[in-house]
């Protein structure tokens, strides 16, 4: 990794970082203006039990795999859509983009392995790896899984573009809007957490910034290719 590079990362992480902690204490502020202690909000989560500390690892890389791949989704749209250029290099958000999706992977690989030995709800090494053979709630489990798997995909072609066309780059990372809505079904209907307000909201909210910055990007995107047909 050449200097830049590092800087990048560097700056990847602060940035990343940064934004978790202002998510998690606008969430938190949320909850406090519903009228909701933060103490019950925290022990809602963890439940104060350390008899079940694996089962609260699931929970927790779960819910941060699925915050940093909606991170990396909208990033890509913004991307696309050259929010940024006026004032970060393209280098740069590039390798933010890709930061944020290896991270997320790492989070959702955690969540899985966590979830072969925490002893609440143990799943086979077969349940967490064929989409709709769990018996937890098979069909949810298995869009997560097919999700997850996509998601894998899109990020494998940051490391193969220079031996694939621009177009099926972009034909695979298309697939990342399937592998988010994998994703979010997933949380939200095999998410041991998704009774909870806050974690309701979060679902919302990143799902509302998500068609926001979808509907942009197809708007420009449409509106080049109408000034390619007529020039």
């Amino acid at each position: 990794m050449n200097l830049k590079r590092f800087e990048h990362s560097l700056l990847a992480a602060v940035a990343l970082t940064g934004g978790i902690v202002i998510m998690a204490l606008g969430l938190l502020a949320l909850q406090v203006g519903l009228g909701e202690s933060p103490i019950k909000l925290f022990s809602d989560f963890l439940a104060l039990d350390s008899i079940h500390i694996w089962w609260y690892v699931s929970r927790a890389s779960g819910l941060m795999g699925y915050l940093l791949f909606w991170l990396s989704t909208v990033w890509g749209f913004a991307v696309g859509s050259k929010i940024f250029d006026s004032f970060l290099e393209r280098m740069f958000t590039y390798d933010f983009h890709e930061h944020l999706s290896l991270l997320s992977i790492g989070f959702i690989v955690l969540h899985v392995l966590v979830l072969l030995i925490e002893k609440v709800g143990p799943l086979s090494l077969v349940e967490v790896l064929v989409p709709f053979v769990s018996a937890y709630r098979p069909f949810w489990t298995g869009i997560g899984i097919i999700g997850f798997y996509l998601t894998i995909l899109v990020t494998v072609t940051f490391y193969i573009r220079s031996w694939i066309s621009m177009k099926t780059f972009r034909k695979i990372h298309y697939l990342s809007v399937a592998a988010y809505l994998g994703v979010l079904f997933h949380g939200l209907y095999a998410g041991s957490d998704s009774a909870l307000t806050w974690v309701q909201w979060m679902y919302a909210g990143t799902t509302l910034v998500t068609v926001f910055f979808l509907a942009y990007w197809l708007i420009l995107l449409w509106f080049r290719k109408a000034e390619k047909a007529a020039a």
